[in-house]
């Protein structure tokens, strides 16, 4: 398995040299493809951010597994580093919680009062934060009034907020990267809270 894998990536940087892109360029995707390869190598599956083509992949070995399409993304902060990066935590408001059942001595319990973790209990906004001070922010697409709202929100917190946050932590020398993903639906983004866990690793390419 580990030579397929090696003979999958290895073409797939030999393609980026051949396929016409200027230098910068090719380096720098021949670069996140070693990276890629090396955690292809020694995890069961890995998220890649690859905001450039405005897109993320759950992939496995090098396959993709799953796909979501990007709306929009902006970044603040300091550059980020093309290396592989552990998710350290999930926050939201709601988090989904799992009832804790306890029978009584020699009795099973009841599969009523299971509460499994379905795709419909996950958070639809809520941010992933990764090491050296790095958050994603996910949300979904909001349209009409609350579009509106979410918007104004948005300018408040990036015009206003992250500046003076930037104020304040270069005086701390605790410098910090804030990225904010929309996703077209509630559905994607409940889909990457459900199958992006702690401890997994990901990828962020396109943003300098």
């Amino acid at each position: 398995m580990n030579r397929f894998i090696l003979g999958f990536f290895g073409a797939a940087t030999l393609a980026v040299f051949l396929g016409g892109q200027d230098s910068a360029v090719s380096m720098r995707k021949a670069e996140f493809l070693e990276q890629e390869y090396a955690i292809a190598k020694t995890s069961a599956s890995y998220f890649i951010f690859d905001l450039e083509a405005r897109s993320i992949f759950l992939k496995a070995k090098g396959f993709k597994l799953k796909e979501w399409s990007v709306t929009k993304v902006r970044k603040w902060g300091r550059p980020i580093d093309l290396k592989a990066y552990v998710l350290l935590k999930k926050s939201a408001i709601n988090q989904p919680q799992r009832k804790n059942i306890t029978p009584k001595p020699g009795e099973a319990p009841n599969s009523s009062e299971l509460d499994v973790l379905e795709l419909d209990k996950m958070p639809v906004q809520y941010t992933l934060e990764l090491g050296d001070e790095i958050r994603i922010h996910i949300r979904p697409e909001s349209q009409g009034f609350k579009g509106f709202k979410k918007g104004v929100d948005q300018f408040i917190s990036w015009v206003v907020i992250k500046p003076i946050k930037t104020v304040f932590r270069a005086i701390k020398k605790n410098p910090f990267t804030d990225i904010e993903i929309v996703l077209p639906t509630e559905k994607d983004t409940k889909g990457i809270y459900w199958s992006f866990f702690e401890g997994q690793k990901c990828l962020l390419y396109g943003l300098r």
